[in-house]
């Protein structure tokens, strides 16, 4: 009976020491992932200089041409607007690089600096992978199968992991504070032909409710057409922001909406949505 007891605790032993070289291994290598998937976004990602809304090139001064006799007046010159020049979209290598790329998403001064992907034959594609195609925890932030950038829907929503580690939409949920939001209120997303500038307008707590719950549900709208659909997102968003951020909006604005998991209820989900103030389409074209 010793004997046997003997060899049944060595199995044991054994059993334990490969469960715990095989849990070992397996963190290892998602570590290893991990580092490579961030190593690959960082090869993508512009200086701050290049990420930043481009602008028109200054126009170059013309002078008048010298007058034969000095006793005439010079009439002015006229100073031909100047025609804004293509410029080189900072982002065209992570485009080139994958061609699930939809956009790229810069909150200044945050994590949030990273591609957004747009997969509609599978939106859960890149929920566990990196940009690479490759195993990643923090996986990729994800253009929802309904939204779309070209031609632009109403509404664009993201939606991002919470990571504790603050990666991808890690550190969302600090626009709870005010303050946050006013030292952050800025949001650009790069898409393939020009730069979209948004400014948050609503922040609020949610959740993915059940398909028979008759509530508002932020993760449904995309498109208004109506006067009156405009109206049911528009008024449910302000009524549900933590603060009034200030910024109104009216029918025909374009909003983003980002999303990530919270832990406030079963299936909660905290909510960043941004209208958009601007759009450049000025980036030269690479494919």
């Amino acid at each position: 009976m010793k004997k046997t007891r003997r060899i049944f605790i060595a199995i044991l032993i054994a059993l334990g020491i490969c469960c715990l070289a095989g849990a070992g291994a397996i963190l290892l290598y998602r570590c290893q992932r991990n580092r490579i998937s961030q190593e690959t976004l960082e090869a993508l990602r512009p200086s701050a200089e290049e990420s930043a809304a481009p602008t028109a090139p200054s126009p170059i001064p013309i002078e008048a041409p010298p007058t034969a006799a000095p006793e005439a007046s010079p009439q002015p010159t006229a100073t031909p607007e100047p025609t804004p020049q293509p410029v080189d979209n900072p982002y065209r290598d992570g485009f080139l690089a994958n061609e699930d790329m939809a956009a790229w998403l810069l909150i200044p001064d945050t994590p949030v600096d990273y591609p957004v992907m747009w997969t509609p034959r599978d939106e859960n594609y890149y929920l566990r992978r990196g940009f690479d195609g490759g195993s990643d925890q923090n996986g990729c932030l994800i253009l929802d199968t309904d939204s779309c950038v070209d031609p632009l829907t109403t509404n664009l929503i993201i939606h991002g992991h919470n990571m504790k580690s603050g990666a991808m939409f890690g550190e969302l949920d600090k626009y709870k504070e005010e303050e946050y939001f006013q030292e952050h209120r800025e949001m650009f997303l790069h898409t393939e032909k020009g730069v979209h500038s948004y400014e948050v307008i609503a922040v609020f707590p949610s959740q993915a409710y059940k398909k028979t719950e008759q509530v508002f549900k932020f993760y449904q709208f995309f498109q208004a057409d109506t006067q009156e659909e405009f109206d049911y997102f528009y008024d449910n968003i302000k009524a549900l922001s933590l603060y009034d951020t200030g910024v109104t909006a009216e029918f025909g604005d374009h909003f983003l909406t980002l999303s990530t998991c919270s832990y406030h209820v079963d299936h909660g989900r905290f909510v960043v949505v941004a209208r958009e103030t601007g759009y450049e389409e000025n980036y030269a074209p690479f494919r």
